[in-house]
């Protein structure tokens, strides 16, 4: 039977019911103390997954950094010494804005034209963070640790076949190179640990 009787804002019709103020409170309750542990537990398990992966990510985008800048840096030497026909150096920091090669490529490197005649000048510099990865150079064959990767104006390398190796905290397993040949190509690895003919393996200091 419908309701006859006259709703108003402030009134409810008879033959309605009024809402158990129980049931409201139940609705809108919130977390209960167990609910609120069993959510902190899972984000700690999330981040305990998340965090050495994130780890991971980084450390390998500096290696590839110092990688893609050193690669860049060689072909851009050995492209100017083509153009130019006259010798170029990529070596080891020393100075800043001086043309004269150090002897540590954990401070990074220059890309040195030297002409025939006339006074050698600095075309690129790259200075490398301390709190990075270190760059170290190796022989490839035999020989001491190279300090001057110079191309001739043919293109070719005029001083000893080097072998590049980048490394950081996790050692040979993670370590990344890039391969100078004679004939001046330059070649850098695609898998950790391993230089880019794919059978040498990398060793850090």
């Amino acid at each position: 039977m419908a309701c006859r009787t006259r709703v108003s804002l402030w009134s409810i019709c008879a033959c309605g019911r009024r809402p158990r103020q129980g049931a409201a409170m139940r609705n809108a309750r919130g977390f209960t103390l167990l609910e609120l542990m069993v959510v902190l537990i899972i984000v700690a398990i999330m981040l305990g997954i998340a965090i050495p992966d994130f780890h991971t990510v980084l450390l390998n985008r500096r290696l590839n950094g110092l990688i893609d800048n050193l690669y860049n840096s060689l072909n851009y030497a050995r492209s100017t010494a083509l153009s130019n026909d006259e010798p170029v150096t990529v070596c080891p920091l020393g100075s800043a804005g001086g043309t004269t090669c150090g002897s540590n490529w954990n401070a990074g490197w220059i890309v040195v034209k030297q002409p025939p005649q006339g006074t050698s000048a600095v075309l690129n510099t790259t200075v490398l963070s301390a709190n990075g990865p270190t760059l170290n150079s190796v022989p490839i064959g035999s020989g001491s640790s190279v300090t001057q990767i110079t191309f001739n104006g043919l293109g070719l390398l005029s001083t000893t076949q080097t072998l590049l190796v980048a490394c950081d905290s996790r050692g040979s397993s993670a370590a990344r190179a890039i391969s100078v040949y004679a004939t001046g190509f330059i070649q850098a690895s695609n898998t950790p640990g391993m230089a880019a003919d794919g059978t040498t393996s990398l060793t850090c200091p």
